[in-house]
């Protein structure tokens, strides 16, 4: 059996913060967030959901995390000290980043996040978080959308991969205009 997960709260590691700067800029209040980490009822929701929706189980490696105001919520122990880029903690560190989208998002939206992210999931199912790739983004800018042009979660996943393709130094063209939506405007848009 495996030991019991060690629940805590704590502020954001200054390493977490610096991270963080490259996709949010000064846009983000680090100083309000906490991270709860060994948290079960994320998994929790997030295997009762799929079972109203008849959907299969999450594997036994695959966990949910939910960001409520400023806390966000894992099952998991986060790393605790920074690493070089392509360690395998790079998705656990994205996995924060999507996360800091929805506290982003909150700090201008107020709590109307909770509703428009539950609508996007309830409207798009598995595919909340597609937002199509680099062709998608390309698309998306060519048909003049902003990053308020997409759903909360997708907002959350163009974050994401963006901090990851930057830590990596690969192409981000498609995203910068997204990012820069982030770093310097707020998100009221369509959805």
């Amino acid at each position: 059996m495996a030991p019991a997960m060690t629940r805590r709260v704590r502020p954001l590691y200054a390493w977490e913060i610096a991270e963080a700067r490259s996709v949010f800029g000064d846009q983000l209040a680090y100083e309000r967030v906490r991270v709860h980490e060994g948290v079960s009822w994320p998994d929790t929701l997030d295997r009762l959901g799929r079972w109203l929706k008849r959907t299969a189980p999450p594997r036994a490696d695959e966990h949910n995390a939910i960001t409520l105001g400023y806390h966000c919520f894992f099952p998991v122990q986060m790393p605790r000290i920074g690493f070089p880029p392509g360690d395998p903690q790079d998705s656990a560190v994205s996995w924060l980043i999507h996360e800091f989208t929805h506290v982003w998002q909150f700090q201008r939206l107020g709590w109307r996040v909770l509703w428009r992210a539950l609508m996007a999931q309830l409207r798009e199912g598995e595919a909340v978080y597609d937002y199509g790739g680099p062709e998608g983004l390309f698309g998306g800018r060519a048909a003049g959308w902003t990053l308020h042009d997409f759903n909360l979660e997708q907002q959350g996943a163009i974050a994401a991969s963006y901090y990851l393709r930057q830590r990596m130094r690969q192409d981000v063209r498609a995203w910068l205009p997204y990012i820069e939506n982030i770093q310097g405007f707020g998100i009221e848009g369509k959805r």
